[in-house]
């Protein structure tokens, strides 16, 4: 979630072989049938800098996810209200059309005073699931105390973080608005099967979704010192409540990719697989004949199982040089099924001209080949 760390955090690996940085991963096939092919894109940021309904988020937006219920497009995102990456807040905006948003207010905010004794230091949005059994929308969210110095650790970084939930007072669907109280942590760094590629940020990411009669979690981590790559894992629980997720052992880490992954989110297609699409870097793309940069794309991966996933690809979203308006591009929000075949894609990017980082649209067609 710090990519102002990773400039040093990746000069730092490439003093490593590719090899010795791959953890044995099983490499599978990254030509998997199901592609995702661009039919629509915005020009400009969707919410920009300009939009009066910020609130004072002085920095921009980052991590969260996109859902449609009953016709109204629902944005759950994370807020840079003051320092990038640092100062942050999980807002709830609403649309009709994916296009025009109205802020619906603030849902959780970071505590005052960053600091190692501070747990709630930074509140990262993660996805908002609904679940049938217990007929209540749950909102997963990061949260994470600050560095000490007096233990070696930056006081800019991120530090053990823990996924955690909220759930909606109100039953059903309709409680998708809030409000939401907290149920305390989920998933938390550490434990008797904790795996060897997970480090100090502890979790920078947890996304649950169902897989038959069981729930299936994306959970990734970094370590800053030394430089890792940042991975994804996968660990199943018996219910979305439960606070025992435990690590599939062949699946830590999960061969999406081999150097960067964060914030993968995952949604069920039509033939039964499972999509996750997730913010790359794209340090390492498989296609070298597309014209993939970290400022222009996003990645994917397919599980025919929602439990192994195959290596990743990626997908441009910013085409030409006009819609090229991002210096770094981020996070996408979801895939957003509009019941056609196309899907509609947020995203995050740092806008080149400003100190801002805006939210992109695009929409893409499923396809298999």
């Amino acid at each position: 979630m710090l990519r102002y760390a990773i400039a040093i955090s990746v000069s730092l690996l490439a003093t490593t072989s590719a090899t010795a940085q791959n953890f044995g991963l099983d490499r599978r096939d990254s030509n998997f049938r199901e592609r995702l092919t661009l039919i629509e894109e915005a020009q400009v940021p969707v919410i920009g800098p300009d939009d009066p309904q910020l609130a004072g988020n002085k920095s921009g937006f980052e991590n969260g996810m996109t859902l449609k219920v009953d016709g109204v497009y629902h944005l759950f995102i994370s807020e840079m209200f003051g320092r990038p990456h640092l100062d942050l807040r999980i807002a709830h905006w609403t649309s009709p059309d994916a296009v025009h948003w109205t802020r619906k207010g603030t849902l959780m905010e970071s505590k005052p005073g960053r600091s190692a004794e501070n747990p709630f230091s930074e509140v990262w949005m993660q996805g908002m699931v609904f679940d049938a059994k217990a007929d209540r929308w749950n909102l997963f969210y990061i949260a994470y105390r600050g560095g000490s110095t007096q233990h070696g650790e930056s006081l800019n970084l991120d530090y053990e973080g823990v996924a955690r939930r909220a759930v909606s007072r109100v039953p059903g669907k309709q409680g998708i608005d809030g409000p939401f109280d907290d149920a305390g942590p989920v998933m938390a760094p550490g434990g008797k099967d904790a795996a060897l590629w997970e480090g100090q940020q502890g979790l920078d990411s947890f996304f649950a979704y169902p897989v038959g009669d069981k729930w299936v979690a994306l959970h990734g981590s970094h370590n800053h010192i030394p430089a890792a790559p940042w991975q994804v894992g996968v660990a199943t629980a018996p219910s979305l409540t439960s606070t025992k997720w435990t690590r599939v052992p062949s699946e830590q880490p999960s061969p999406i990719e081999g150097l960067f992954i964060e914030n993968p989110i995952v949604e069920r297609l039509p033939n039964g697989h499972y999509m996750a699409v997730y913010d790359a870097n794209h340090f390492a793309p498989t296609q070298p004949d597309v014209p993939v940069k970290s400022t222009n794309s996003v990645g994917y991966s397919i599980s025919e199982d929602g439990i192994h996933w195959h290596q990743g690809r990626s997908l441009v979203v910013q085409t030409t040089e006009t819609s090229n308006w991002s210096s770094d591009l981020r996070t996408p929000l979801g895939l957003v099924s509009e019941g056609d075949g196309t899907y509609t894609l947020l995203y995050t990017g740092k806008m080149r001209d400003k100190p801002f980082w805006a939210i992109g649209r695009v929409r893409v067609k499923l396809t298999e080949e």
